[in-house]
């Protein structure tokens, strides 16, 4: 079974989840396809355990007492731990597929939410809002990390920013020269500060 989360984990960081089949995987192994039902159900179990295995290295970090910073600090480490393998984003997004190691994780948050003041409904609505924003700025940042690198010329977004008329379009003027550096920094702290704020302003 070790071998088979292992090779199934190199697998899928390389590639990405969609290139884990039981026929790569028994390829790799130098076994036969059949062989890998004896040990795993499906695909889906595979990936799965390779999750767990993922979740299961994350080192559980000191909680400070107030649940603003708490959340701050759990939210932060899933979006660094996330970043560190895209594919994973793609599988948890579908909604079908958690890693049990990974409960702790959204106990706490949930539980944040609460001391913050919220009730358990709001709670649940508060951690879907930020975990779809995690998600999604990671989606983002992934396929423009992956378009840029494959470019040979400036992004077609930067240049036309750029050729926008200040008389027409006063603010993406403004910002034009801006814009270049404001694809490259990291808005998700912010991003994360203002929802937190809103749902506990809102509590």
């Amino acid at each position: 079974m070790k071998d088979i989360v292992t090779v199934s984990e190199a697998i899928v960081t390389r590639e990405g989840a969609q290139a884990l089949t039981m026929r790569r995987l028994a390829k790799e192994l130098d076994t036969s396809p059949m062989a890998m039902y004896r040990h795993v159900a499906d695909k889906d179990q595979l990936l799965v355990l390779v999750l767990d295995r993922i979740v299961a290295r994350i080192e559980r970090p000191a909680l400070p007492e107030d649940p603003r910073q708490r959340l701050t600090v759990l939210w932060c480490l899933l979006h660094r731990e996330l970043s560190r393998h895209p594919w994973a984003v793609e599988v948890l997004a579908a909604g079908d597929l958690m890693a049990p190691s990974v409960l702790w994780l959204v106990e706490s948050i949930l539980g944040a939410f609460v001391d913050a003041g919220l009730d358990h409904p709001a709670a649940a609505t508060a951690y879907r809002a930020v975990w779809h924003y995690t998600v999604g700025e990671i989606f983002v940042q992934t396929a423009t990390d992956r378009r840029t690198a494959e470019l040979d010329r400036s992004p077609l977004s930067i240049t036309m920013v750029s050729e926008v008329e200040q008389e027409t379009m006063p603010h993406l003027a403004k910002l034009a020269d801006e814009w270049t550096t404001a694809r490259k920094s990291d808005a998700y702290p912010s991003g994360l500060s203002a929802l937190i704020d809103g749902f506990i302003t809102t509590a």
